[in-house]
């Protein structure tokens, strides 16, 4: 009880101080510049690999075979480099992020309309700042179709510079970073980004 009081505080100041970047945020990286993204990665760089705990849709502990993990039901990791090959659109976001909770019906339904084009969805809880029971709830009310990846000890947020939730970075097929995305997504600029990495 004492450390969801706790995780609460610090998910209201941080809600306050990082979480909802006004729309004109300096720090956003343009669709095909090659500047320094804010989120610590550049456009036209590798981009960082990680393997986290995964969560299915329903909530249950999630294991991926040879990088697809759409219907699996039992404990797993999923290794960013386990999609080499396909188009990779990472969000990391909370359940107690306004601005994440406002563009995750977007990014549902952009996955559904392009699942068929090879696009991966990885959505990265900052599990060190969350409560699991919380986490399953979000993903139980967007009915998230793809990947939740529990970033328990901050170690995905750290190697991509996460400086605010939401962020989103767009991979392409080899692995290179192609956009950084820091607040939330609109269907319009989620488009422009996702035009950037799909066929």
């Amino acid at each position: 009880m004492r450390q969801r009081v706790w995780l609460a505080a610090l998910a209201a100041a941080m809600a306050a101080a990082a979480c909802a970047p006004p729309a004109s945020n300096p720090l956003s990286s343009n669709l095909s510049g090659s500047s320094p993204a804010p989120a610590g990665v550049a456009t036209g760089s590798p981009a960082p690999d990680f393997t986290l705990k995964a969560l299915d849709p329903a909530g249950r502990p999630l294991r991926c075979a040879s990088g697809i993990c759409e219907g699996a039901s039992s404990g797993g990791e999923v290794s960013l480099s386990d999609y080499r090959g396909r188009p990779v659109f990472i969000n990391f976001w909370a359940s107690w992020c306004a601005p994440c909770r406002a563009e995750m019906p977007d990014i549902v339904e952009a996955y559904n309309r392009r699942r068929d084009a090879g696009l991966v969805v990885l959505a990265i809880d900052n599990t060190q700042l969350d409560v699991v029971d919380d986490v399953r709830a979000f993903v139980k009310e967007f009915q998230m179709p793809f990947p939740v990846l529990l970033d328990e000890e901050g170690a995905a947020a750290k190697a991509f510079g996460v400086l605010g939730l939401p962020t989103s970075v767009f991979v392409d097929r080899d692995g290179i970073v192609r956009g950084v995305n820091v607040g939330p997504l609109t269907e319009d600029t989620l488009a422009e980004y996702l035009a950037d990495i799909l066929p």
